[in-house]
């Protein structure tokens, strides 16, 4: 029998219906994997991105096998704290530049890998995550699983710290050399063919960049090169009249555009193949973020920069505070709470951490210092040639004290050589003493001609005066036998603190003791040849003069000289710790005003507050007239002139250079001067490479001009107002500069003007995606 027609209908409906369902089926599951897919995707960048910032913070400065590891572990810790570890990190031989590799697995299908330093740059690091995921209804879709991969790249740390960040930033003169990036709200201005050259940081030991040199402009059309400038790649020297850049130039918030490649940006091919170009054909340009202006945490808020303090009773410093006068060597220096400034062997006057008004170092007597004595000479005739241990540095004084047997026949000495005074007694010796005014440098030894067996002994001086430095003499002869004699000089010095250097020859030749004046330093003493000189650096105007003993009653015959200070202020070093200064007891100004002075400091943090200035000048704001004899802010470092012949200032302390609390030295010359912190911890917000805070209120302005000012600092530099930089060939911040104002000019044969890994200052920096 035939079906009947309604069965035979309602099959097929029941098939076509089946049909549907599947479709159906098949539809809502490609709908369920889409969604569960496209959830796994957020799901799994927010971990990569997460995983690359927390491991970003763990950058520093260079790279290295050690430095990647730790890097990559705690990007594999940090993950397994979010998921389930079930393999173990593995992380394969790389180099920094090609480069190091971790890899792990984590429950759920997830596995990671981890490149550092990613494309050659030191502060980024890239995280990439793989997800597995299964699909139960995979069979009807022919496929039983999905894959999705998310990535991420995070950099912190110096990369994303510019070198110099200004609301406005000018250039007056030369080429001012950046090691690093440059940010500015306002067009940048150049004048007097100025240019601005952003380099970049590059490790030629591990072949990475820690700053690829870019330079970004939030205003729109910055001018890049002016009418015939030009820059020449890679150098320190030779650009004029542009904004230079080794890695890529931006302007504009509403319209970016970029300097032009070749010409004014990427002008290192290495730098060019690392970082992106944001004017790239198909990429449109981001634009330039506004200059940020927060602040690290105030150090006056800070227990350990507090504890610092003297003369507070523990407190913090108040910006309320009207503080008594500080005195040293019988001058006003200064107001404060601290104690009155200790003057050292070396002639420098140590401050202590404390609250200031105002230090007006130039208000300190100035003082010569010793660079170094040479070792007596042998006895010796028709010549005798006194030594130095190192060559000397040119403009110090050398100094020669002689003693031969009696003879009325006097020395001769080499060209440059003056004779200050001679004595010749009979029955006795011969002495005289010669001295080289503003010697060229490189003089190691001095040979002179002496008519019979002589002796001798040379010394160097630093601040002595450079012209005419002979003050007053004297001359001894005693014609009897007597055991101690006293030598003056015939009239009153003209300045306190003088270098007074006295001769003695006894006429007696054998072993003796001998007894210096109280107070006196001993240069030489050698009785068995019976030859003798000392020294005093401390004594106020007046005669000069020393009393001397020995054993066996003699003859004497003896010199003594007096040579005068260079003008200007004294030698002064601030003691680590912190320092803070109001502005008060000084009319419309304060703060640290040199003065034509010296002043060291190493393991400090300064703020300044109310109208309290930084300055190479006066105490007037803004520095008043550019200072006129050398004005320095710390030392120069062996790494830019080797040591020897120059000399760490301030021995045996060598406070040298003017720095943050650091660990790192910007080189390996230097690393004498980096010890790490005596107060400071470790990575202390507040302090760590923080060299000069101030807060948005603060009227003063940093001063740091004229062809004599000479600046050498180490650490980041915060403030609000006006910043005037000059830096005359010797210079440089081995940091970061941040200022409201920035006028920069650069002397001939400047290098470096901003700009160091060692000195970043990274109280602000947070870990950034870039990719």
């Amino acid at each position: 029998m035939a079906p009947h027609p309604a069965r035979k209908q309602s099959g097929q409906v029941m098939v076509l219906v089946a049909v549907a369902l599947l479709a159906l089926i098949g539809s809502a599951a490609l709908i369920l994997l889409a969604g569960s897919v496209e959830w796994q995707k957020n799901q799994l960048q927010e971990l990569a991105d997460s995983t690359a910032l927390d491991s970003a913070l763990k950058i520093g400065t260079g790279c290295d096998a050690a430095k990647a590891n730790t890097i990559i572990t705690e990007a594999d810790n940090f993950l397994a704290t979010r998921r389930t570890r079930t393999g173990s990190l593995s992380i394969a031989a790389g180099t920094c530049a090609t480069p190091y590799q971790g890899t792990d697995t984590f429950a759920g299908g997830l596995s990671a890998t981890y490149n550092y330093p990613y494309r050659a740059h030191q502060q980024q690091v890239e995280v990439i995550l793989t997800l597995n995921l299964p699909i139960s209804f995979g069979g009807q879709l022919g496929a039983t699983n999905t894959t999705v991969t998310r990535r991420a790249v995070a950099q912190a740390l110096a990369g994303s710290v510019p070198a110099i960040s200004a609301t406005t930033l000018s250039c007056t003169a030369g080429q001012v050399n950046v090691a690093g990036g440059i940010l500015a709200q306002n067009a940048i201005t150049r004048a007097g063919g100025c240019a601005f050259y952003a380099h970049q940081r590059f490790d030629a030991a591990s072949s990475t960049y820690s700053d690829l040199g870019n330079v970004q402009v939030y205003t729109d059309g910055q001018s890049w090169v002016g009418g015939g400038g030009s820059c020449v790649a890679g150098a320190n020297a030779g650009s004029t009249n542009a904004i230079c850049a080794d890695g890529a130039e931006v302007s504009g918030h509403t319209a970016p555009a970029c300097g032009t490649t070749g010409t004014s940006q990427f002008l290192s091919a290495g730098d060019a193949l690392t970082n992106p170009n944001p004017c790239a054909a198909g990429v449109a340009p981001q634009p330039v973020f506004p200059r940020p202006t927060a602040l690290p945490p105030e150090p006056n808020t800070d227990a350990a920069a507090i504890a610092t303090l003297q003369g507070t009773g523990g407190a913090a410093c108040s910006p309320a505070g009207v503080y008594p006068n500080i005195s040293a060597g019988g001058s006003v220096v200064g107001t404060g709470l601290a104690p009155a400034p200790v003057k050292d062997a070396s002639g420098y006057y140590h401050f202590k951490p404390s609250c200031y008004g105002y230090l007006n170092p130039g208000a300190l007597p100035a003082t010569i210092t010793n660079v170094q004595v040479g070792s007596q000479s042998a006895v010796t005739t028709p010549t005798v040639t006194p030594t130095l241990p190192a060559a000397s540095q040119a403009g110090t004084l050398l100094v020669a004290v002689i003693r031969s047997d009696a003879s009325n026949t006097a020395f001769t000495a080499p060209a440059g050589w003056v004779r200050a005074n001679s004595r010749n007694q009979a029955n006795a010796s011969r002495t005289e003493i010669w001295y080289y005014p503003d010697n060229p440098g490189g003089i190691t030894s001095a040979t002179f001609v002496v008519p019979r067996a002589a002796v001798a002994q040379m010394s160097e001086w630093r601040n002595a005066l450079a012209v005419a430095p002979l003050d007053t003499t004297g001359t001894l002869n005693l014609n009897s036998n007597q055991s101690s004699a006293t030598l003056s000089t015939s009239a009153a010095t003209t300045s306190a603190n003088d270098l007074v250097i006295t001769v003695f020859g006894p006429g007696v030749q054998l072993p003796q003791t001998y007894a210096p004046g109280a107070g006196w330093n001993s240069l030489v003493s050698d009785m068995p040849d019976g030859f003798a000189s000392e020294y005093r650096l401390d004594l106020p105007i007046g005669v000069a003069s020393e009393t001397v003993t020995v054993t066996t009653a003699t003859r004497w015959s003896g010199v003594i000289a007096a040579f005068k200070p260079a003008p200007g202020g004294g030698n002064a070093t601030f003691d680590p710790g912190f320092y803070y200064f109001n502005g008060s007891g000084f009319a419309g100004g304060g703060g640290i005003c040199l003065n034509s002075a010296t002043l060291l400091g190493r393991d400090v943090t300064l703020e300044f507050v109310n109208q309290a200035g930084f300055s190479s000048g006066t105490c007037v704001p803004g520095g008043g007239a550019a200072c006129v004899s050398p004005c320095p802010f710390g030392s120069v470092p062996c790494s830019l002139s080797a040591c020897p012949p120059n000399t760490p200032a301030d021995p045996p302390s060598n406070l040298t250079w003017f720095a943050a609390p650091c660990s790192t030295a910007p080189s390996a010359a230097d690393a004498g001067s980096c010890p790490g912190s005596a107060w400071c911890p470790v990575g202390n917000r507040a302090c760590w490479n923080v060299l000069i805070w101030a807060p948005a209120s603060n009227t003063g302005q940093i001063a740091i001009k004229g062809a004599a000012a000479n600046a050498w600092l180490l650490g980041s530099i915060y403030w609000p107002g006006t910043c005037t930089f000059d830096d005359n060939g010797t210079s440089m911040i081995a940091g970061t500069i941040s200022c409201g104002t920035l006028s920069m000019s650069a002397g001939a044969g400047a290098g470096t003007s901003v700009g160091s890994d060692a000195g970043v200052g990274t109280a602000l920096v947070e870990a950034i995606l870039v990719e």
